[in-house]
């Protein structure tokens, strides 16, 4: 895992969050439109409370080299 700061949209509070955490790994994800799902790219970032959370590829900065 390694440390990132990165930003996701809170569901509950409904505003952007910035904050640091561990990133897990990348995953898929998709929005439902008329013409059938839209898919996209999301990075798995455990927050310090053991939250995981997505977060877009752009929103994303890794704190430390790559191993």
């Amino acid at each position: 895992m390694r440390k990132c700061k990165c930003e996701f949209w809170d569901r509950e509070l409904k505003q952007h969050i910035k904050v640091e955490g561990l990133f897990h790994q990348w995953a898929a994800a998709y929005e439902e439109f008329e013409s059938g799902p839209g898919n996209y790219t999301v990075a798995l970032v455990e927050l310090p409370g053991g939250r995981i959370v997505e977060s877009l590829p752009t929103d994303i900065k890794f704190l430390e080299a790559n191993p």
